[in-house]
């Protein structure tokens, strides 16, 4: 009882900090830092350095802290994905996720469409995959869920999943209209289903590559 109260203390400070640090990051760092460098050196020194300076080195730490209070313990959650038994399901859940993508694009586009241009940003993402897991799945849910009680972990890490986009939306004037659209809903959505292919398989590698596949598919297909 005493470890989980420890536990519960050290994420609630663990989110105030973090969730703090990531907005000074967004909304005054990342402008700055823009004007003095090109896009390109931008997204390896935000995305690349800072992002993972706040995002994945704490939650390694705290993760291998916590090592005992984990559903998933370390030296299953980074296992090589390569030797799982379900590869046949991993490479379903990643062909589904493509088809999915590309049908929504030319569904929206009323034909093929393919935004070229879209290929530099995705250097970032190479960066996000691993930084946004490590963070909400492998540390957060990690720690919070228990095999008995899954859904309301699953759904709070959603929420908090949720308002990490907020300063950027409030830094690009469009917060307002993520909501009316129900754009936020995508954002949900996409958190849990990140948190399964997690909790399913029982690795972290699998959403890491998940995350990093869905975010290139819709920047360069939308």
């Amino acid at each position: 009882m005493a470890e989980n109260k420890t536990i519960t203390k050290t994420k609630i400070i663990y989110i105030i900090l973090f969730y703090l640090a990531w907005t000074v990051a967004q909304m005054i760092i990342s402008p700055a830092l823009h004007q003095i460098t090109g896009n390109i050196l931008f997204q390896i020194l935000f995305d690349g350095v800072l992002k993972n300076l706040i995002w994945t080195v704490p939650a390694l730490v705290l993760i291998k802290k916590s090592d005992q209070s984990l559903l998933i313990k370390p030296e299953q959650l980074f296992r090589n994905p390569l030797k799982s038994e379900n590869k046949q399901e991993i490479v379903f859940v990643f062909l589904a996720e493509i088809a999915f993508c590309i049908l929504n694009s030319v569904t929206s586009h009323k034909g093929f469409y393919f935004r070229a241009e879209g290929l530099q940003e995705c250097i970032a993402f190479l960066f996000v995959g691993i930084t946004e897991e490590f963070v909400f799945r492998a540390w957060l849910l990690n720690s919070s869920i228990t095999e008995k009680n899954q859904y309301p972990a699953i759904a709070l890490n959603a929420v908090l999943f949720l308002c990490i986009h907020f300063p950027v939306w409030i830094l690009q004037g469009n917060i307002i209209t993520n909501f009316t659209s129900f754009g936020f809903v995508m954002i949900l959505a996409l958190s849990v289903f990140f948190s399964w292919t997690m909790l399913h398989f029982r690795n972290i590698w699998i959403p890491v590559c998940v995350h990093m596949l869905w975010d290139i598919l819709v920047t360069i297909l939308n």
